[in-house]
């Protein structure tokens, strides 16, 4: 992939890229899955899904709900991974376009992952608001896309000008 200098709009949207994938990791923190036990609405989070990993049944499910969920739980360790693989090739990499379509296929396994491992009956604030910065890191993506293919066109029109 050729290598271009970043301008100040790729710049500005490499970094909204990067801030959009931190975001990721707080929403993490937040309810991510939500569900009604006994009249009261419970909710864990990723990273309190991830402690019971190692734990034990630290979540307030019963014996034979903790038995289930225990084969989900690795699963969650994807809620954080694709936001660090994302966050990390935004952020180091100025020059290629890579970044973008990683950045897409990040969005793609997040939104699968949201829906196939929360499933729609658990979503809660916090994998909600994922999804929409999914959607909304998507869209960026797309245009910081097209901006480098309008400066390549820029760039190739002042090349040929110049010769």
């Amino acid at each position: 992939m050729k290598k271009i200098p970043e301008n100040k709009t790729r710049k500005g949207l490499r970094i909204t890229l990067c801030i959009l994938y931190l975001l990721q990791l707080v929403l993490c923190a937040w309810p991510y899955y939500g569900y009604v036990k006994d009249g009261v609405f419970i909710t864990d989070s990723v990273y309190e899904m991830l402690s019971a990993l190692g734990s034990g049944n630290v979540i307030g499910a019963t014996s034979e709900e903790f038995s289930a969920i225990t084969t989900m739980l690795p699963f969650n360790l994807i809620f954080v991974i694709i936001p660090l693989v994302g966050f990390f090739f935004c952020a180091f990499d100025k020059e290629r376009n890579l970044k973008n379509i990683v950045s897409l296929l990040c969005c793609l396994f997040g939104v699968l992952s949201i829906v196939t491992i929360v499933t729609m009956q658990f979503l809660s604030l916090g994998s909600v608001l994922a999804l929409l910065l999914y959607i909304l890191t998507s869209f960026i993506s797309s245009l910081s896309m097209m901006a480098r293919i309008t400066s390549d066109k820029q760039n190739d029109a002042e090349n040929k000008i110049n010769r």
